[in-house]
């Protein structure tokens, strides 16, 4: 089992005792992918190829244009979709990539348990609502629970 500190509107969140609140299984993974779309890519020199190009960002020294403020239309609304969608998959690659690894060093077993491991990725729809893109995310875990993520994307009028 994997643990995270938990997060509330981005600080640490601190329970009672003043100790540090975790989450983990699907709470973890709701809060890894949130982090992942929201985190710009290229942000962090040390991890170069983390995040997601919806706010832009820098690869390879090229800089990408954000989705975040831009004029919701339909092409962007499908570049947002293919967007989220890349980055799960790459997401669960990286899962898997972990569980192989894992495996071997721990003579079969690993840290992630069923439920924050991406089994399947059901649906990821955006829907424009006013200057928002409103991005749902519907994901079946190895623990076959149900996942929904929704985020929310600024969009100029």
């Amino acid at each position: 089992m994997s643990t995270s500190f938990k997060l509330t509107n981005g600080d640490l969140s601190v329970g009672a005792g003043r100790a540090y609140e975790v989450v983990q299984g699907r709470d973890k993974l709701r809060q890894d992918l949130t982090l992942w779309l929201m985190e710009r890519i290229g942000q962090d020199p040390m991890t170069p190829t983390y995040g997601s190009r919806l706010d832009g960002g820098v690869i390879g020294g090229r800089e990408i244009p954000s989705y975040i403020g831009q004029i919701a239309s339909d092409n962007n609304s499908n570049q947002i979709r293919m967007e989220v969608l890349d980055l799960l998959v790459e997401y669960q690659n990286m899962q898997l990539d972990k569980i192989r690894n894992e495996t071997l060093l721990y003579r079969g077993k690993n840290t992630l348990e069923a439920d924050e491991v991406i089994d399947s990725i059901n649906s990821v729809d955006v829907t424009q609502i006013g200057t928002t893109i409103l991005v749902r995310v519907v994901l079946t875990t190895l623990g076959n629970t149900s996942l929904k993520v929704t985020l929310p994307i600024a969009t100029e009028a």
